[in-house]
């Protein structure tokens, strides 16, 4: 159907259509010097020594779990409340993941207290997800990590941008993962990348981003290389010179980007503040967020299904971010129920709904969407 507010919109014009342009024109499409300017603006962006560029954001997740030494039999301690892709990543390595708990019902990130109850002799990492853009507390899971000395990865797919005490989301830790797909603050439609601080890291990710070759078919086109070697087991995560091209200019774009997300969440809880029959996580943040989504939580005399289906035929686009990753079947079958119950996630993945929130989205369809919303939720109600 045509919304008439989707939740999410690419940040694009003609300059994204002119760089694509160019990038056809030079005829060199796989990954080149174009991915390699992309890694020096990111890096820079982000403040870290190194940035690897790859195919996807969980193909980012996979590369960082292989290269910090994660192997089966392992442990990684990983929230549940997340897209599927950092769990699985976990999986791909070999590895079992073991999930925590959220820290609260207005902050949905993963619960220090939760990490800790939970780290065993197995267990060789953590995985930080940054809920919508909102970084979970840093401070305290470095400190955790530290005495248990654990590897910190953080999935930093909703919050390039968000960061503590000026270092940016990604860096906090000891590699970073971001995703450029479709609908995230920096689009690509695909494409990933890693930030790390470690020269012997970055020289890994590089190896297995393209099938563990010593040199690269660009390399060979410009005559450096003749040959290569084949010297460990690699994968094709290899991103595009069209993917990176948008990169670029995307790049270019996020901080202001950024800035219009932040000003359309104060319109959202301007407007929403005090509603009746929902609550807003977040709303006293302490650290500058990369405002990726705006989250709501459905009271419990709220049917959520009965409250999007009204916004539906508002022409309201909302979403569910997220079912929690425990309760899907394959979870379910494989881990055999040995995660135990986590009531404050399953209770935010049955009452959160996401609202529209995109740098396109104007302040007049932030009032309607919020006008819309008071009006269906006492229409709502079980």
């Amino acid at each position: 159907m045509k919304w008439k507010i989707s939740l999410s919109e690419l940040n694009f014009d003609q300059r994204e259509q002119k760089v694509v342009d160019q990038v056809i024109k030079r005829k060199w499409l796989t990954m080149g010097e174009t991915v390699e300017r992309l890694e020096a603006d990111f890096a820079a962006f982000a403040g870290a020594k190194h940035a690897v560029a790859l195919s996807s954001g969980t193909a980012a997740l996979h590369l960082a779990m292989i290269a910090s030494g994660i192997k089966p039999g392992d442990e990684v301690i990983a929230p549940s409340l997340s897209f599927v892709a950092s769990s699985n990543a976990i999986l791909y390595a070999g590895a079992r993941p073991v999930f925590v708990d959220v820290t609260a019902l207005d902050d949905f990130n993963l619960s220090c207290e939760d990490v800790e109850r939970k780290i065993t002799a197995r267990t060789k990492a953590i995985m930080v997800v940054h809920y919508g853009g909102y970084l979970a507390d840093m401070e305290r899971i470095k400190k955790i990590a530290r005495s248990h000395r654990l590897f910190i990865i953080e999935d930093s797919a909703h919050a390039i941008g968000a960061d503590l005490n000026s270092k940016m989301a990604g860096t906090l830790g000891d590699a970073g993962c971001f995703s450029f797909f479709s609908n995230k603050n920096m689009a690509t439609g695909e494409g990933g990348m890693i930030v790390t601080n470690s020269g012997r890291l970055a020289k890994k990710l590089k190896l297995l981003r393209s099938h563990g070759m010593t040199s690269m078919t660009l390399n060979r086109f410009r005559g450096h290389a003749h040959s290569y070697d084949v010297v460990d087991l690699g994968y094709n995560y290899r991103m595009t010179e069209i993917s990176a091209a948008l990169g670029i200019l995307q790049l270019k774009k996020l901080p202001g980007a950024n800035r219009k997300r932040e000003m359309l969440t104060d319109q959202y809880l301007a407007h929403l503040r005090g509603t009746e029959g929902l609550s807003i996580p977040f709303q006293d943040y302490p650290r500058k967020s990369s405002y990726h989504l705006f989250p709501i939580l459905l009271n419990r005399k709220v049917s959520r299904k009965k409250f999007m289906g009204l916004l539906k035929k508002e022409g309201i686009q909302s979403s569910i971010h997220y079912q929690p990753i425990h309760k899907f079947s394959y979870y379910r079958k494989n881990l055999r129920g040995r995660q135990g119950r986590l009531p404050l996630t399953e209770h935010v993945g049955a009452h959160e709904v996401t609202l529209p929130l995109y740098p396109l989205l104007k302040k007049k369809e932030v009032a309607f969407v919020c006008q819309k919303v008071k009006k269906t939720l006492p229409e709502a109600q079980r």
